[in-house]
């Protein structure tokens, strides 16, 4: 029971690294704040989850469930919630790639068990933050699960902060029309759609704890809850805008393409329109007829010369008095 990390808030002291005895004698007792965190990748650990607190065989599955669907549910005796960490992925060539998994919550009247796979930075935060000071578990069970959640979604605005960098450096590389771009832009709607996937959900449990009425949160907990969702739905809007500017910046991207395309087109148009009059008079001349005007002259081929150059900036001249050049 040692490498379970395990906190009771007793006599105004903080207690930590409870065996499992502790545990479930702090769990029978009622009296004092509980906060253990499960590594669901250790069956030492995952075990304790129906050996000592008894959950739900359902809940507890869904624990060891990476994209299991974001949620809350009441049972007897506690509420189960899901919701999602989201972080880049540094490990991946693809520098938009995102890295996700789920933290599941028991919170009951004196208890708060949070559950994950591997690492979860918000338990690492509120650790920290708890080892600091009592004060979160102090306040109660309730009150120790709203910090554990704020943490989770308040890790989401430094990677919007990202994202927002690299909208920026996307609008920067778009009037220069480079074909990765275009690609950038694809790969960061994906992201930004699998944001919104796992947020839209959670804005949904933060509302649930926040305004319905509970018998495991206090009433002046739920108001600090209304504040996450609060962020949540301000994380939302971001995301949106986000898609927004990405696809303005799609439409900038092609009519930049096409305003490029243009001034080719345009451009090869002038040199067929300057060079036709001359290819035009030589194949004239170039015709195998006996009797052609000024064949036989002494400058006739000097005057075809001339009659080509004349024609061909007659063209130009027009062009420029007409602004198409």
């Amino acid at each position: 029971m040692s490498a379970v990390l395990s906190f009771e808030f007793r006599a105004n002291q903080l207690r930590a690294g409870l065996s499992e005895a502790e545990v479930t004698a702090s769990l029978h007792a009622s009296d004092a704040p509980l906060w253990v965190d499960i590594d669901s990748q250790s069956d030492e650990q995952w075990r304790l989850l129906a050996a000592v607190f008894h959950f739900h065989p359902l809940a507890i599955e869904d624990t060891r469930s990476p994209q299991g669907r974001v949620k809350i549910e009441e049972y007897a005796g506690y509420l189960f919630a899901v919701v999602p960490e989201t972080r880049l992925a540094r490990d991946t060539p693809d520098p938009y790639d995102l890295a996700f998994q789920n933290l599941c919550l028991f919170i009951g009247s004196s208890y708060v068990v949070t559950v994950h796979a591997g690492a979860s930075p918000a338990v690492t935060e509120v650790l920290d933050r708890l080892t600091a000071g009592p004060d979160p578990l102090a306040a109660g069970a309730d009150r120790m699960a709203y910090h554990v959640l704020d943490t989770v979604i308040d890790r989401y605005f430094p990677l919007l902060d990202e994202i927002d960098a690299f909208v920026d450096d996307l609008e920067e590389h778009i009037l220069g029309g480079e074909r990765a771009v275009l690609d950038s832009v694809f790969h960061m709607r994906r992201m930004l759609a699998q944001l919104r996937r796992r947020l839209a959900p959670a804005r949904e449990v933060m509302a649930t704890l926040a305004n319905r009425p509970s018998g495991y949160l206090h009433p002046e907990t739920q108001v600090y809850f209304r504040d996450v969702y609060d962020h949540v739905v301000r994380e939302l809007d971001a995301v949106e805008t986000y898609r927004d500017l990405l696809s303005g910046a799609m439409e900038t991207y092609f009519s930049v393409i096409s305003n490029r395309m243009n001034e080719v087109i345009k451009t090869v148009s002038v040199i067929g329109t300057v060079v036709l009059p001359p290819t035009l008079i030589a194949s004239i001349y170039g015709m195998n007829f006996k009797y052609m005007p000024m064949t036989d002259h002494l400058f006739g081929f000097w005057f075809s010369l001339v009659l080509m150059t004349v024609v061909s900036v007659g063209f130009v001249a027009y062009f420029w008095w007409k602004r198409w050049l």
